[in-house]
């Protein structure tokens, strides 16, 4: 979307065996797991929450970076130092844990007024009008989603080496590759493309030297136009699921992915929906605001406060 400003503010019964001892219930299917970081466990359906409510223009940097997996890597680097602050008890420190506890307040009246008081003021039929009446906002164009691994020459650091030491390991990795590939016998061709794509994400994250290796060489969802261009030129000429032979840009000797294709076209209400609440949530700041100060009177009438402005200095 082009313009987005974001604003602050079944318990089943289970039959009886013969001796009528209750049958022991079935256990709930473990949460699926994105990340263990020194024993904390960071699940699928937390990692799906943050990154369905971040902003529009902030998902999509992160789009441009290597999309949900960039976001759990930087996600992930946060909750390191969070954890390094905790060992050393700096969250018990008095002025930290206040500001926790305001920090804490301020989110919850944000998302009470975004989620409650807000609500009849940008309804879902608003936001339904709005993505109808302005189409050309939604339009993206053609996109790919590319993985690579990419070995670069150095005189300097650990992993100096010439170009010529660059291309035969970018050469050694290729063939290991392509023999994993002819070693996967499936008729499933979706299968095949499936094993392709983790043993690439693999190596990627053994032997790639840029930001992506984390992410097993996780480039995103690209339009035309974003990378070098002999590296556009391959990515470009691949079909879904094909890895490319090695291709050398100024950054160094890759070898690339094509994890799939995205035809232009207008993106679904349900991908842009809470964008677009942002965005009217934003137009209506003022209306919003008249229903605040409209709920706090009333509250303020009907509560029990006392005031001690002796205290007050």
């Amino acid at each position: 979307m082009k313009r987005m400003l974001v604003l602050s503010v079944a318990v089943l019964a289970l039959p009886l065996v013969a001796q009528q001892t209750p049958a022991p219930a079935a256990p709930a299917p473990a949460p699926k797991q994105v990340a263990l970081v020194n024993g904390e466990v960071i699940t699928a359906d937390k990692l799906d929450y943050m990154w369905d409510n971040l902003g529009m223009q902030m998902r999509e940097q992160y789009l441009a970076a290597g999309g949900k997996m960039a976001f759990l890597e930087n996600y992930l680097r946060k909750r390191l130092i969070i954890q390094e602050a905790i060992k050393r008890g700096f969250d018990k420190r008095g002025d930290v844990a206040t500001d926790m506890a305001a920090a804490s307040e301020s989110a919850l009246f944000d998302r009470y007024v975004r989620d409650i008081v807000a609500a009849p003021i940008v309804s879902d039929a608003d936001i339904r009008k709005y993505y109808v009446e302005h189409p050309d906002e939604f339009q993206q164009p053609e996109k790919i989603k590319v993985r690579h691994i990419v070995i670069t020459a150095g005189n300097q650091g650990p992993a100096a080496k010439t170009k010529e030491q660059a291309l035969e390991r970018i050469k050694t990795i290729s063939a290991d590759l392509l023999a994993h590939h002819l070693e996967t016998r499936s008729a499933d061709q979706e299968a095949v493309k499936r094993l392709d794509l983790i043993y690439f994400a693999d190596a990627a994250r053994k032997y790639s030297e840029d930001g992506s290796a984390a992410s097993g060489g996780d480039l995103g969802w690209q339009p035309k136009g974003v990378f070098d261009e002999a590296f556009e030129d391959a990515a470009w000429h691949l079909l879904p699921g094909a890895m490319s032979g090695v291709v050398e840009t100024k950054f160094g000797y890759h070898l690339i992915l094509l994890e799939d294709k995205k035809p232009a076209g207008t993106q679904p209400l349900d991908e842009v929906r809470a964008g677009v609440r942002e965005f009217l949530l934003n137009q209506k700041a003022s209306d919003i605001m008249t229903a605040v100060n409209k709920l706090t009177n009333e509250l303020r009438m009907t509560s029990k406060v006392t005031l001690f402005p002796e205290n007050v200095k």
